[in-house]
């Protein structure tokens, strides 16, 4: 479903303006935000598609396509929720009323933190301040941590293809977003099994997408 594949920049910008959750908030689960379009009745709905591949960015100098088993899993999820909400899949049908991109996001960052002080209560006010022993400056020689921190984030779209048969200017109107997303685990298939949960929970928490005869 080639006339699908794009990216939301919107989308983007909010991922990357969004705070990242902290472990403690986390709970060693992504957070899942989900929101959607403006005055949508997803009943008007009944045929979808998705997107064949999962469009990555951030492993590489340029975003690419892939189709491997982690990112199959991801879109058979999605697959699978829509199914049971009533929606039909419809693959490569130009004629689907609903079409769902997926977006995965990787990104590490290097931190190098300075310190006088190799431990934090040193500087805390009424400790032992250094001139307490005499002329002196400090209690030990400056130090260097670096540490490196890696985030993922899966970003969808769902766009409507039937008003586009009826805009002149041909946009895709986004009628419900997804962002996933937090620490990184120690494997791509860790990941893949609690971003597969955090798909089944942004359904959860977004009742409206039920289909009613």
């Amino acid at each position: 479903m080639k006339k699908i594949l794009f990216i939301s920049a919107l989308a983007i910008m909010a991922a990357a303006c969004h705070k990242a959750p902290t472990p403690q908030d986390s709970d060693n689960e992504y957070l899942v935000y989900t929101a959607p379009g403006d005055n949508v009745t997803f009943s008007d709905y009944q045929t979808f598609d998705i997107a064949d591949s999962l469009l990555i960015i951030g492993q590489s100098d340029k975003p690419v396509y892939s189709q491997s088993d982690n990112a199959l899993a991801l879109i058979q999820a999605y697959r699978t929720n829509m199914e049971n909400l009533g929606y039909i899949y419809t693959p490569s049908n130009p004629d689907a009323d609903l079409g769902i991109q997926l977006t995965y996001m990787i990104k590490t960052e290097r931190y190098v933190q300075y310190y006088n002080d190799p431990y934090w209560w040193l500087s805390y006010p009424g400790y032992w301040a250094p001139g307490y022993w005499g002329n002196w400056y400090g209690y030990y020689y400056p130090s260097v941590v670096n540490y490196t921190f890696t985030t993922n984030a899966l970003l969808t779209d769902m766009v409507d293809l039937k008003s586009n048969l009826r805009n002149a200017d041909n946009k895709l109107e986004v009628v419900w977003s997804v962002y996933i997303g937090g620490p990184a685990g120690p494997t791509p298939s860790y990941d893949v099994a609690r971003m597969k949960d955090a798909i089944n929970q942004a359904f959860a928490q977004s009742p409206y997408l039920k289909r009613t005869e």
